[in-house]
């Protein structure tokens, strides 16, 4: 008896959430229903970072093949779409934040990219040129919050961070903002170009 009525409430919920329109990421899609499979080919990289087109690349492919709703495939000839992608620009800016008690130094880093969505025919489905994402980092141990969900997900302990000087702390971080940047443009540009409007 408990079991059904649990039952016909997780229904009841969900039932109200689609009638209001509401979905959950990943299960729609504003493409034409004929469009199944996207082919992404190499990200082009007009910034002067090295290996930077392979990681936006990849973050790219897995964002789109996490949802199941289109095929990622390895070959145009394959695909009802292609998607390009170019990173215009990444900048690395330094700047100072004024705490209660000192200051210390961050640097944010930017990354502008473009892309399109095109039918192999050529049609447009999406289009934005204009796709920034930034993060800042400490570059010194007062700077860094080793609360933050960034820095628990790199690879430095909050102990190791009091051993490494400034240069470390900066140089061990800013090998994990770029894919931090890739895997948010790559959301960005799977909802602009996939995901239905919520």
């Amino acid at each position: 008896m408990v079991v059904a009525i649990k039952r016909m409430s997780i229904v009841a919920v969900y039932l109200l959430l689609t009638a209001c329109g509401y979905t959950f990421q990943g299960s729609g899609t504003v493409l034409p229903p004929d469009v199944k499979s996207i082919f992404i080919p190499q990200v082009q990289n007009n910034s002067t970072e090295l290996g930077l087109s392979d990681i936006v690349t990849e973050a790219l492919r897995e964002q789109f093949e996490s949802y199941g709703v289109v095929n990622v495939v390895d070959r145009q000839g394959l695909a009802d779409a292609v998607l390009n992608v170019k990173i215009l620009s990444l900048n690395r800016a330094t700047r100072t934040v004024l705490g209660v008690n000192d200051t210390a130094t961050q640097m944010e880093t930017t990354m502008v990219l473009e892309g399109e969505l095109r039918r192999t025919t050529g049609a447009l489905l999406w289009k934005n040129g204009m796709v920034r994402v930034a993060q800042g980092v400490g570059t010194d141990q007062s700077a860094v919050v080793t609360s933050s969900a960034a820095f628990a997900s790199g690879s430095i302990s909050s102990t190791d961070l009091q051993q490494l000087s400034a240069r470390e702390v900066t140089r061990s971080q800013e090998n994990e903002i770029l894919p931090n940047l890739a895997t948010e443009a790559a959301r960005k540009i799977y909802d602009g170009a996939v995901a239905p409007d919520f």
